[in-house]
């Protein structure tokens, strides 16, 4: 695949910030909104166990078979099936115990964590399988084990996703040259096939890229349609601002299915866009659709921060 084509779409497919740039971010928003300041030191947090295992991350080359990316493509299959791509057990597994470090820390979900610690000591919790049936997309392999061990399902799915981030991102940035940004439009990732978390609009045309809630990566869509339901009525869109006077972030809904999707314009920001900061630095946001009836179809890390 020709990389200059998907460098005039705007360059965005794959960001890779480094950790000091992802921090000043997170402290400039902070600054900006000090109401945000607890939930954006947990991000800190969670991206800094993330990042320190990052050079340890092993992932084989994935064999891509050039003569049917433009079949599968045109037939709506990603590139691969996350199912089916070989993990890094031993990184996830040391993430996972950083990760459940960090969410201790919270009051309202220590006890949890706790147990989790506890039943994973006991052999009770396969991480090994935990890993494979969240990389699978098995959701309810995780309700079910909630169920079974007492625990809060988000709180096991947000320390699974969370550990595997790394992973996909690594797969993507591998990937993201097979990609052909003008010819695949849908309302899933190209590489992993899983949901947009948010959106931007790109240089004076306003590009509208979606960002994948698994692997990162950001790809071209439609200015009018929705990503959930695919509605293309203009008259079933509406969109607003949280605050008059700053026009970088906005909220896009559809009066069709209730959801909405944040959106940020990058020609508007004053700043670097790392898009999961932007994303948990503007909750308040999130607070408002909800309050408007709206839902949310991912939350950033997996997680509605909003009520921790």
């Amino acid at each position: 695949m020709d990389e200059a084509k998907n460098a005039m779409n705007g360059n965005v497919e794959m960001r890779k910030a480094d950790l000091s740039e992802v921090g000043k971010r997170i402290e400039d928003v902070a600054r900006e909104r000090p109401s945000h300041k607890e939930v954006l030191g947990f991000l800190k947090e969670v991206v800094e166990e993330q990042y320190s295992m990052k050079p340890e991350i092993e992932t084989p080359p994935v064999l891509v078979d050039k003569a049917l990316i433009q079949k599968k493509a045109a037939e709506g299959f990603p590139l691969v099936n996350k199912g089916d791509l070989k993990l890094d057990m031993v990184s996830a597994a040391i993430l996972f115990k950083g990760l459940c470090k960090v969410l201790k820390r919270n009051k309202k979900v220590s006890e949890d964590v706790d147990k989790l610690e506890q039943l994973i000591s006991s052999k009770d919790v396969d991480l090994e399988e935990l890993f494979q049936k969240t990389a699978a997309g098995n959701g309810e392999y995780i309700a079910s084990q909630s169920d079974k061990l007492g625990l809060k399902a988000e709180i096991l799915s947000f320390l699974a996703e969370n550990s595997l981030r790394p992973i996909f991102e690594a797969y993507a940035h591998e990937l993201q040259g097979h990609v052909d940004q003008e010819h695949w439009w849908r309302a899933y990732c190209p590489i992993c096939g899983s949901e947009p978390v948010m959106a931007e609009l790109v240089d004076k045309e306003k590009k509208r890229f979606l960002i994948c809630s698994c692997c990162g990566y950001a790809w071209r869509f439609k200015r009018t349609q929705c990503p959930f339901c695919e509605n293309e009525e203009r008259k079933k869109f509406k969109f607003f601002f949280g605050d008059k006077e700053q026009k970088a972030w906005r909220v896009e809904t559809c009066q069709k299915c209730k959801k909405y999707i944040k959106t940020v314009d990058t020609g508007e920001l004053d700043g670097q866009f790392i898009p999961l900061v932007e994303d948990v630095g503007t909750l308040y946001l999130d607070v408002i659709a909800k309050k408007e009836g709206y839902t949310r179809e991912v939350h950033p890390l997996g997680l509605n921060l909003a009520d921790l």
